[in-house]
């Protein structure tokens, strides 16, 4: 004996219709809120830099003279008995020096935002100073009697 399906079908089709139909009831549902106060919140940073500078430096190299290299003009300081005659080069330099320096800088991370609904106050961290109102989700379900 062979009995339709078609009508049970049907029912589960439009049951499912009226499923989705009531899906958006229960969904949240957006209002706007008053912002009583809103303080920026900082952190510290730490930003090295580099700092650097040319020093001027005036002194002596001394060699030996076999050791000295060509062409370069020094005193000659002969030492007698000793042998190894020594040359003093006058010389005129100019050094970079470079240090690390820490520096400390405030960077803004974003709001600690209060605010009211419904009698409520609530606190929130945004990326941004709302002004005098902020949207809020709100979430409504049913109560539950049973």
């Amino acid at each position: 004996m062979y009995r339709s399906l078609k009508p049970v079908h049907a029912v589960f089709a439009i049951g499912g219709v009226a499923a989705l139909a009531a899906a958006p009831a229960a969904a949240d549902y957006g209002s706007w809120a008053t912002v009583t106060e809103t303080r920026p919140i900082y952190s510290q940073i730490n930003d090295p830099q580099q700092q650097c500078w040319t020093e001027h430096t005036v002194g002596t190299e001394t060699y030996r003279l076999q050791d000295a290299p060509v062409g370069v003009q020094g005193t000659v300081i002969d030492r007698p008995g000793i042998g190894n005659s020594l040359v003093v080069v006058p010389h005129d330099r100019d050094i970079q020096r470079c240090r690390t320096v820490d520096t400390a800088r405030m960077q803004l991370q974003g709001y600690e935002v209060h605010y009211l609904y419904d009698g409520r106050e609530y606190v929130t961290r945004l990326p941004y100073d709302p002004g005098s109102r902020v949207r809020v989700n709100v979430d409504v379900k049913p109560e539950n009697n049973y």
